[in-house]
Parts: structure tokens; C-alpha cells; sequence
């Protein structure tokens, strides 16, 4: 059940909207702020929404989304999942065209969502775009390697470009008639793409950047690295699809060795950028990695680490 708090809308007199930007959070006081001020600073020429779907906060962020014009609904934290809040996002919108936004994604200018949402006005056969994720500087050195890898300043294609919903706009239309997948633990952004038509294209949009970091909290990292090990079962026994990171079958000595290549990059990472405190964190990162992963694929069913 969603319930409703607020709706004020930045829209025209008849309350129409061109674009309804779609918030999901979670205890996120620490940015939201932020990232609604630059939302109301971008000059965009035509009408759009804020809803705010907001998962069981205790931090102070409802009180922070209703400083600002935007719709703040609830949605109990029993029924949550990634893909069932995007879902009633949509059902939500008002707008032809959805940006979904992470609550903690800021904006890097003020042309951000006029350049993510141009590619989908024209006959081109465009239903999707996604754009940049920047780290924030200092934050956390391995999220940054990752990023700076996965989400180039180029508009490189293939499969090192991960469609995510971090930062994307999809045509309302499209979200309805394949809606995302509410059962999975993670990834519902990488099975929608997976699973879309040829026919209908997602376009990387490297200028439409946000800035976008997790601290490095080992409560959160232990529950982001969980979830990954869960994913695998159920993307092999849902969809015949394997994941990024070892293969669903793989043995134990082939993720041990995956493990061993990670710790290498971000040593070189850490070293050549000067992040030297970090280096002693290392170990620490990757052991919480292998357990809890290893703790997500027994959850998820999966007959893994054979010798």
C-alpha cells in the first residue's frame, strides 16, 4: 500500500506535467537536500513533478523532502523491493517520460535533465537513456575505481556501459507495458534491460552526470555485497542469465582467484591516487566481500564454492 503525505507539483495551471522525476529513499537525510535544490535550479524548458517514494525513513528525510514542492508517498518497508518501488513510481507519474533518481545522486549541473531526457523526444526509436555516475571525491576509493571504470565520460557502448536506474529516464509507455521485475533482490535495472525488445534502444547519455558515492560503512557493504550473492541463484534460475563478477557455476578456486584480482586493482588504485590510508582497509574490504557474498548465495539457493 502506498499512502500519500503531500502533492505539490512544479506543473502548469492544469496540472499537467511533462516529466515526473521518481525519488526512492531510504534514510537518506544526508544528501536529499542537495539533490532537491539542484533538481528546482535545473533550467529545463517545460513542466515536471517530484514524488518522493519514500520506504520507512527515520533520519529526518521526510522532514527534508517536505521542505521542497515535491509529492511525498509511503511505502511500508514489508513490500519494498527495488523493482516494486519503480513500479509505483510509474503508476504515480503523471508525466509522458519518468527520470528515476537515487536519493543520494546529485545532479552535476543545471542542463542534467534536459540532456537526459532529449534523446527520448525525437522519432529515433529511443524508449531509455541512463547517464554518468561521478564518485564524490574521497568518499570511498573503491566505489570510485568502479564508477570511473563502469560509467565512462565518452559515449562508450557495450557491456562495461550497466544501464542503471540510478539515473535514468524511460518512456512512461514503455515502464507500463514491461514493468520491472519485483521479486528480485538487486539488479532489477539490469534485467529490464536485459529482457527489453531489440527493437526499443537505451542510450548512454555520459553529459547527463550525477554525483554518486556510498560511504564506506561496513553495515552497508556487508548488505550490497549479500544481496550480489543472492542475485546469481535467482538470475540463473529465473532467466538463464549469469551476473558480473564469477559465473553462477563457478568453483571455488575461480572466485577466490576473481577475489584476489579485485584486491590488486584497488591497491594500484589506492597507490597511484594516494588514498594511502586506505590501503590497510583493503584486506578488511575484500574478507567482507567473500563472507557475505558466500553468506548471499547460500541464502539464494545456490550450489556454490565446490572445490
Amino acid at each position: 500500500m502506498v499512502r500519500r503525505f503531500s502533492n505539490q507539483r512544479h506543473q502548469r495551471p492544469d496540472e499537467t506535467v511533462d516529466i515526473s522525476i521518481v525519488i526512492r529513499s531510504r534514510n537518506e537525510a544526508r544528501f536529499l537536500g542537495e539533490v532537491l535544490e539542484q533538481l528546482f535550479a535545473q533550467e529545463y524548458d517545460g513542466f515536471f513533478e517530484v514524488i518522493v517514494l519514500d520506504s520507512g525513513s527515520r533520519d529526518g528525510t521526510l522532514e527534508i523532502a517536505r521542505r521542497f514542492p515535491v509529492a511525498v508517498y509511503s511505502m511500508s518497508p514489508d513490500e519494498f523491493s527495488f523493482g516494486r518501488a519503480l513500479n509505483r513510481g510509474a503508476q504515480i507519474a503523471k508525466g509522458e517520460y519518468i527520470v528515476y533518481l537515487s536519493a543520494h545522486c546529485t545532479p552535476t549541473d543545471r542542463l542534467w535533465l534536459t540532456r537526459l531526457v532529449e534523446p527520448l523526444t525525437g522519432d529515433n526509436g529511443v524508449v531509455a537513456t541512463f547517464g554518468r555516475q561521478e564518485p564524490r571525491q574521497g568518499l570511498n576509493p573503491f566505489e570510485e575505481m568502479e564508477l570511473n571504470r563502469i560509467f565512462p565520460s565518452d559515449h562508450a557502448d557495450g557491456p562495461s556501459v550497466i544501464f542503471s536506474a540510478a539515473n535514468c529516464a524511460i518512456s512512461r509507455e514503455v515502464v507500463v507495458r514491461f514493468p520491472f521485475d519485483e521479486s528480485a533482490p538487486g539488479a532489477e535495472d539490469y534485467i529490464w534491460r536485459r529482457l527489453l525488445p531489440e527493437s526499443h534502444h537505451v542510450l548512454y547519455v555520459p553529459e547527463a552526470s550525477v554525483y554518486h558515492s556510498h560511504p564506506l560503512s561496513l553495515r552497508y557493504w556487508a548488505s550490497r555485497f549479500r544481496l550480489n550473492g543472492e542475485l546469481i541463484p535467482y538470475l540463473s534460475r529465473a532467466y538463464g542469465m549469469e551476473y558480473y563478477g564469477p559465473p553462477s557455476h563457478a568453483p571455488l578456486s575461480y572466485f577466490l582467484r576473481w577475489s584476489w584480482h579485485v584486491v590488486r586493482e584497488e591497491y594500484r588504485y589506492c597507490r597511484d591516487n594516494r588514498y594511502l590510508l586506505h590501503l590497510a582497509y583493503i584486506p578488511f574490504h575484500e574478507g567482507l566481500r567473500i563472507l557475505s557474498f558466500w553468506r548471499g548465495l547460500r541464502k539464494g539457493g545456490a550450489e556454490h564454492f565446490r572445490p
